[in-house]
């Protein structure tokens, strides 16, 4: 129990919330949670600035507490990110045995595109971000040429990626995957 007790010569009896997130270790809003959702006891001085005022002895109850059982901030509670009710997938209109249409729609649509792919063409083709893509080529979904000092893949290797269960199961609210993903929806509904 002595783990915390440095904080309270540290620190006067009250903090305020951003003294809290630095205690802690937590965004603004995770601190702000703990506090509006009464995890953490604080009294609501109404003020724009200092506006809670927080006991140290509960920020060390509450330290102790998290040792003991984890976060107690639910997942996503206090994540900035777009819900997932604007999120899109292929999944949502491929059905189980049809993945090669996603691939066949795709070769029909990047027919001008070089035979051997760079990150930044297949990232734009799919409609992700390139740091997103990274991920997917460095966790081996797809079969590459050469990964040093450049990602040279095939665009026959891409396409099976695009017919594989990995690509279609993917969600995404980027605006241009949802474009492309539209357009395939448009595709699929002319044959």
């Amino acid at each position: 129990m002595k783990k915390y007790e440095n904080l309270k010569t540290k620190y006067n009896e009250h903090i305020s919330l951003d003294q809290l997130r630095v205690i802690c270790k937590i965004a603004k809003r995770s601190a702000r949670y703990l506090v509006e959702n009464g995890i953490i006891p604080a009294v609501d001085t109404g003020r724009k600035t200092w506006r809670y005022q927080i006991a140290i002895d509960d920020v060390i109850e509450y330290l102790h507490r998290r040792d003991r059982e984890g976060s107690l901030i639910p997942a996503g509670a206090t994540s900035s990110r777009v819900s997932s009710d604007s999120k899109r997938s292929y999944s949502q209109i491929v059905a189980r045995g049809q993945e090669r249409e996603v691939a066949k729609y795709f070769t029909e649509v990047y027919v001008d595109y070089p035979d051997v792919l760079t990150t930044d063409n297949m990232a734009a083709m799919v409609g992700m971000h390139k740091k997103s893509f990274m991920r997917i080529l460095k966790g081996g979904h797809i079969k590459v040429l050469a990964s040093e000092p450049r990602y040279i893949v095939p665009k026959v290797y891409f396409w099976d990626f695009i017919a594989s269960r990995r690509f279609i199961d993917a969600w995404s609210n980027s605006n241009e995957f949802i474009r492309i993903l539209d357009g395939f929806e448009a595709w699929k509904k002319q044959r």
